[in-house]
This record gives C-alpha cells, structure tokens and sequence, in this order.
C-alpha cells in the first residue's frame, strides 16, 4: 500500500486518532450496504431496493500495517 504526506489534518477511521499535516497516511476502501446481485426487496408493502457502495477512508500508517 503506497503511503501519501497529508497536506491537511484527517482522521484515522480505524483507530480514531488524528493525522497530523505532513504525516504519512494511506486509503483504504471500505463497503457499505449489501450485495444483493440487483435483486430489491419488499418489506411490509414498500418497494425498497438494496444499494452497494465502495467509499474511500483515510487511515494512518500503524493501522494500515497492522491490517495487512
């Protein structure tokens, strides 16, 4: 995982500490929703529909080799 300088402060989103400017941090994707494979769902007479979605997060150093 390639490591960036962050020109401003960030938040780790694993370990909740702040990234200080300048300091090294990486991203990693994380997963919201469920797969479903494009199926919907009905629940208690509403149509709803299941939606999957990849989102960047910015996490510090120590966290990104420790979940290697």
């Amino acid at each position: 995982m390639k490591l960036k300088k962050t020109r401003k402060e960030r938040k780790c989103y694993e370990c909740k500490t702040l990234i200080n400017k300048g300091d090294l941090y990486g991203q990693r994707s994380i997963a919201l929703g469920e797969k479903v494979n494009g199926e919907s769902q009905t629940i208690e007479g509403m149509y709803t529909v299941v939606h999957y979605m990849r989102i960047p997060v910015d996490m510090c150093k120590c966290c990104l080799e420790k979940n290697k």
